[in-house]
């Protein structure tokens, strides 16, 4: 969806509100392949600030399927992430921005831009999720496996050999 930011460009002083929802349903992001549960929503004022510079504050919101960092479940993570940034119309080209074309403003992939920036470092199911067996696969909050889980340092595991000797 995109804005046309003609009018606002012309008018020093002009301000504009839009609130909507945008049509993403899936983006990709690290390998990691990123569902939306339900619609994101944007709401954003764009204030023109003179000399060809806009500045947009808005609030992304909505929900996300995200992979436990343990046991790769998938989770609903709630996302708002509130932004401001100035734009300078003289350097959109220089610096490449990528939801300004020309004088149109891509609402979409400004949210998914706003989205990968407040993604969490770390998601996990729950405080006390198990994670899966190293040696199985297995998702040992759902099974427990007979797998050897002893964790020894490899430089000591010699003496593991000596020791079944005696």
């Amino acid at each position: 969806m995109e804005f046309n930011l003609t009018d606002l460009l012309s008018n020093d002083g002009m301000n504009k509100k839009i609130s909507t929802d945008v049509s993403i349903k899936q983006f990709n992001f690290g390998g990691i392949t990123y569902r939306i549960v339900d619609i994101i929503h944007i709401d954003l004022e764009l204030t023109n600030l003179g000399h060809r510079k806009v500045n947009l504050k808005g609030l992304v919101k909505g929900t996300l399927k995200i992979p436990c960092d343990r046991c790769m479940e998938e989770v609903d993570y709630k996302i708002e992430t509130n932004f401001s940034k100035d734009i300078n119309f003289d350097d959109v080209n220089e610096e490449k921005i990528q939801y300004i074309d020309g004088y149109n403003l891509d609402l979409e992939k400004l949210a998914l831009n706003e989205l990968i920036i407040d993604l969490p470092m770390k998601v996990l199911c729950s405080d006390t999720c198990k994670g899966i067996c190293n040696q199985c696969g297995a998702n040992l909050n759902k099974v427990t496996c007979s797998c050897d889980n002893s964790d020894i340092d490899p430089r000591l595991a010699v003496f593991k050999d000596l020791f079944k000797e005696f």
